[in-house]
């Protein structure tokens, strides 16, 4: 199974998640940074920080980008 990060960038900082997680592939890994970038925006993770302007990077093994999801503009579900 690839392993992916899934990164908190708004173009000029990065917050990087150096451990990752083993998934099956991109779909599940896109699932995963949706539900990240929903608990970001609904402060269930890092509580009263703006994400305005901040996406979800997913990055798979061999740290190749495959995946942005914006944080703030996340339609609720």
């Amino acid at each position: 199974m690839p392993r992916y990060f899934f990164h908190l960038t708004d173009g000029k900082e990065t917050v990087n998640n150096p451990e990752g997680m083993d998934l099956p592939g991109t779909a599940a890994a896109r699932e995963e940074a949706m539900v990240l970038a929903r608990d970001l925006k609904h402060g269930k993770v890092m509580p009263g920080r703006s994400w305005n302007g901040w996406m979800v990077s997913v990055v798979a093994e061999p740290l190749k980008e495959k995946e942005a999801v914006p944080i703030a503009d996340l339609l609720d579900e």
